[in-house]
């Protein structure tokens, strides 16, 4: 279930994205007249989307799908090379909790003093609100990773 929210929502981000980007080509060619809001909010929802795909990738298969350094797991036995696979998932989740936190204060400080967007105007806590509890799924992904890990 989550498994398709994840995907679901990825998807749908990742096509809105090409949306907007082939409208501001089409109107900027045609029209020579570019539209500036859109490169706000494609940076925006490209954070959204790679955090998206950082947990979509941790959650795949036994050791998760993101490229690691393995010339030291490969040659460790079975108990050794889970425990520091576990190892890994822990040290990402760990900086990923640390994102959450510091996005979280970012998302705070934009509430506080309502800053707004420079192109449509809207409360920057629109884009930052997001991250920290991506963020914080990447962590709950990588957790899982860890849990998977010292299983076997």
């Amino acid at each position: 279930m989550l498994r398709k929210v994840e995907e679901t929502l990825l998807a749908l981000l990742l096509g809105g994205m090409v949306t907007l980007a082939f409208a501001n080509v089409l109107t900027r060619y045609f029209l020579r007249y570019p539209l500036a809001f859109t490169e706000e909010l494609l940076v925006n929802a490209f954070v959204w989307a790679t955090l998206l795909g950082v947990a979509i990738g941790l959650r795949e298969g036994q050791e998760g799908a993101h490229i690691r350094f393995v010339a030291l797991t490969e040659v460790l036995p079975g108990p050794w090379r889970r425990g520091f696979v576990a190892l890994g998932f822990a040290v990402f989740g760990f900086l990923f909790l640390l994102l959450a936190l510091l996005a979280w204060r970012q998302a705070q400080d934009d509430l506080f003093l309502r800053t707004t967007s420079p192109s449509l105007g809207l409360p920057n806590a629109v884009y930052t609100l997001p991250t920290p509890f991506l963020a914080l799924w990447v962590a709950f992904r990588a957790l899982e990773g860890v849990w998977r890990s010292l299983r076997g």
